[in-house]
């Protein structure tokens, strides 16, 4: 069973990597907020870094701390979605579009 929260907290992992990449990267991702939206990047980074991390010293752990770690972080990516959809902001309400395009 440990083998399968691994394997569960390695996608988030991923999902999470994959999230910060293509907002940096690709397009802007739009949270509504105009440049408090580089907050939300920040926390994006942050929680990424600690998952990276946690993940890297419970590597020989029980499968209750991946339990764990893939609950928490799965919850935070389900939320920065929604807050780039359809909980944006006003300063760009959502059209739509996950990315900010002009």
């Amino acid at each position: 069973m440990t083998n399968i929260w691994k394997i569960a907290n390695t996608i988030v992992l991923i999902v999470q990597f994959i999230i910060c990449i293509l907002g940096t990267f690709y397009k802007h991702i739009a949270f509504g907020w105009g440049l408090g939206d580089m907050l939300w990047y920040g926390l994006m980074y942050l929680l990424l870094i600690i998952h990276f991390i946690w993940t890297i010293k419970s590597k020989n752990k029980s499968s209750g701390r991946f339990q764990l770690m893939t609950v928490i972080f799965f919850v935070t990516i389900i939320f920065v979605c929604l807050k780039a959809t359809i909980w944006r902001g006003v300063e760009y309400p959502w059209n739509g579009k996950v990315f900010y395009s002009n």
